[in-house]
């Protein structure tokens, strides 16, 4: 097909293809409002040696994979449900709300919390860090002050959680996006599948590129009941 006949589609099949855009696009943004709300508290932490030696901090390095490890565990979700009273709450179920990620060159450790309210998701966040906090520094006490690691809360501790889920906009670009592809298919479907006829020789001629001889007049079919009547007649 070329340009010209692509416009001539969108021309003709332009209000299915609109549909089809507003119908998922509309689809993609309710689906979005029946979601529930889902906010994310983060809490960074800075774990740094005493003294920078190489040795040392390739120490920290690999000790951070070890770390996020016991931030993730059941372990820590259940201290975190002793330590804040939180009652109606196990430590598999809170355990899958707290995520852990280590930033090895920045001898970093990211905690985030998710859950439906957010000041529950930054109490908990700000509460697992003051647990990993006080476990270092104990462990730190037994080691050689030489040898010691230091763990501390960045940016004042666990930040307000924000919506993270769902994502509105993302829903509705996603929506539009696919809906428009989804209706140019469709319009280019129902453009290759729609049979036309010939309605003129110059048609026929242009389609087969062959020059048309003669051609059979179409007549009108006569009503059988008048078909009957004149050979009575006759």
């Amino acid at each position: 097909m070329e340009l010209w006949e692509y416009l001539e589609v969108l021309l003709r099949w332009g209000w299915v293809i609109v549909l089809v855009t507003a119908l998922c696009a509309g689809a993609a943004v309710g689906y979005g409002k029946l979601q529930t709300p889902r906010y994310t508290s983060l809490v960074e932490l800075n774990v740094t040696p005493v003294r920078l030696e190489q040795g040392l901090s390739a120490t920290v390095t690999g000790l951070l994979g070890n770390y996020v490890s016991g931030i993730q565990s059941e372990t820590m979700a259940r201290r975190v449900i002793e330590r804040l009273s939180l009652s109606g709450w196990d430590a598999a179920n809170l355990r899958s709300h707290i995520k852990a990620e280590a930033v090895s060159e920045e001898y970093k450790i990211k905690i985030e919390v998710t859950d439906p309210d957010p000041l529950f998701a930054q109490r908990v966040a700000q509460g697992t860090a003051e647990l990993f906090i006080s476990d270092v520094q104990a462990f730190a006490a037994k080691q050689d002050p030489l040898d010691r690691l230091a763990a501390t809360m960045l940016n004042g501790g666990a930040q307000a959680a924000t919506r993270t889920w769902p994502k509105n906009r993302l829903l509705a670009f996603l929506g539009f996006g696919g809906g428009l592809v989804l209706g140019l298919l469709i319009a280019l479907f129902l453009e290759w599948s729609r049979v036309e006829w010939a309605q003129t020789a110059q048609e026929v001629e242009g389609w087969l590129e062959l020059p048309v001889l003669g051609s059979i007049p179409a007549t009108a079919r006569r009503p059988a009941g008048r078909h009957k009547l004149s050979r009575k007649a006759g």
